[in-house]
């Protein structure tokens, strides 16, 4: 059987590389890019074999960037299967102080991005008539958190984005599908645990818990992994009907 491809946006670490790790264990050619390090870059690379993966360490939110992205994977494999929108940033801090300059950067990365990959993709996957795209949005893109609300804005936004994608190609074999994460355990949260553990002089694992308890009531992280399966499933013949889904994996998070 012919490979397929998978686009993963900001993969070059957190969930986006686990979600990349996992679908090239599964023949999948894979395309990695984000804006970081080169030395992380170079890490990165040494996970994939360069006849199979393409590498970006590129600004996402420019859409000559993203045509560059597009353009470049066409030549080198053909197609674009699956589109997985997972770059993304966080800033928490009340509407009153926050700053604009962050807003408008995080609409950028959290929405914009999405928009601009889904357009330049689309048409791609209705000429091989066949293509599935995931946003990772977040609980935040169901309910909302104080101090969160760029972020919890953006995800809602990317949870609408999805339900429109869904219906203009409903009559295609083409699916569209948000993810909504509780707490990952990613270096971004683990700075939050490290902050608790400071401040209240406990341990990591006490801080986990006392990060868990306040949202999270199954008291266990949600493993990248998961998501990354979760994703593979909703590529599958049996997920062909699940489109304009908002699917939650928190550990009952939304469910109070």
């Amino acid at each position: 059987m012919e490979k397929k491809t998978i686009l993963v946006t900001g993969s070059t670490g957190a969930i986006g590389l686990t979600v990349s790790e996992y679908f090239y264990s599964k023949g999948y050619n894979v395309i990695i890019n984000g804006k970081c390090k080169l030395s992380q870059l170079k890490s990165v690379k040494k996970k994939f074999n360069s006849k199979r993966a393409l590498f970006f360490n590129i600004d996402l939110t420019k859409s000559l960037n993203v045509k560059k992205i597009i353009n470049a994977t066409i030549k080198k494999f053909k197609s674009i299967d699956v589109l997985v929108n997972c770059a993304g940033i966080q800033y928490v801090e009340s509407i009153d102080k926050y700053p604009e300059k962050i807003w408008r950067n995080m609409m950028d990365i959290n929405l914009t991005t999405p928009f601009l990959f889904i357009k330049e993709t689309l048409p791609i996957m209705r000429k091989n008539k066949w293509g599935r795209i995931i946003n990772i949005a977040s609980t935040h893109g169901l309910i909302a958190s104080k101090r969160k609300s760029a972020y919890t804005a953006t995800k809602h936004g990317l949870v609408g984005l999805s339900k429109v994608v869904a219906l203009e190609t409903a009559e295609e074999n083409i699916t569209c599908n948000s993810i909504c994460p509780g707490f990952v355990l990613t270096e971004l949260i683990q700075d939050q645990i490290d902050v608790i553990a400071k401040n209240k002089n406990l341990s990591n694992n006490e801080a986990k818990i006392e990060l868990l308890k306040e949202k999270q009531p199954s008291l266990n992280f949600i493993k990248k992994d998961q998501i990354a399966k979760l994703i593979y499933f909703l590529c599958s013949k049996d997920a062909s009907e699940i489109t304009g889904s908002a699917i939650s994996i928190d550990g009952s998070w939304t469910a109070q």
